[in-house]
């Protein structure tokens, strides 16, 4: 029995770190390249209809981007942004053209009631990633994975954009720099990629490359339910939604 056991031991060993090899050649090839979630397969339904009510909306209400006139009209269409992003799931690659397009209709109808300099507000804490049309491993897509994707602003210039899976079992940290530009655009570098696994740091290695955070809209906002959030729409020049719960 003593000797059953200890081979199987030895053998998940080495499964589990056939795995995480897999996963950190993965990660490396990918996650620089960008900045992806889960599209449950239970929303198919619901985004067929919610496909069909924005076909409609969109022909008649973002076409000429409507001026907002005030919070409340704000409100409702971050809210229907955000609802329409959970429904579509939050990796755009997975998405069709025309939902992406219905996405983009929405959030570009907010860009008249966003603060008038977005770069330039100051952020701090923990930042949600809700939707991302970029193809890389920024959505929090690797290979057949999706996972939870966060900023975190360290100061007033580093931050990390972390993709966790497996409840947080395995985690990818990309360190980063900015710096801004002018009121609605801020340059990225990447600096350095951090692999961990169980809390443990496996591998760290450099990150090159650098982006633009073109801004759309940047504001505070207000659910139904009265719960306040700080919403982010930025084109990088794929489109991201990210937001701040308070």
């Amino acid at each position: 029995y003593t000797a059953c056991s200890y081979s199987f031991i030895m053998l998940m060993n080495k499964v589990f770190s056939s795995s995480i090899i897999l996963l950190s050649v993965a990660a490396q090839a990918t996650l620089v390249s960008g900045f992806t979630g889960f599209s449950p397969a239970s929303l198919a339904t619901s985004r067929s209809y919610v496909l069909q009510q924005s076909v409609i909306s969109a022909d008649t209400d973002t076409k000429t981007t409507p001026k907002i006139s005030n919070d409340e009209e704000r409100n409702n269409i971050a809210e229907k942004l955000l609802t329409t992003c959970a429904t579509y799931g939050q990796v755009g690659s997975k998405l069709t053209e025309e939902e992406r397009s219905i996405i983009d209709d929405i959030a570009a109808s907010l860009g008249s009631s966003s603060s008038p300099s977005p770069a330039k507000i100051e952020l701090s804490g923990k930042h949600e990633l809700i939707y991302s049309a970029s193809p890389s491993a920024s959505s929090g897509a690797l290979g057949p994975l999706t996972g939870k994707v966060t900023q975190s602003f360290l100061d007033e210039t580093m931050f990390i954009n972390r993709v966790e899976f497996f409840a947080g079992a395995f985690k990818i940290e990309l360190y980063a720099e900015r710096k801004v530009l002018d009121d609605t655009r801020i340059r990225v570098k990447f600096k350095e990629t951090v692999i961990s696994v169980l809390g443990k740091e496996v591998k760290r290695f450099e990150a090159k490359g650098s982006g633009i955070w073109d801004y759309v809209f940047a504001g505070s906002i207000t659910k139904p339910s009265g719960e306040k959030m700080l919403l982010r729409v930025m084109k990088t020049p794929s489109t991201f939604v990210i937001v701040q719960r308070e």
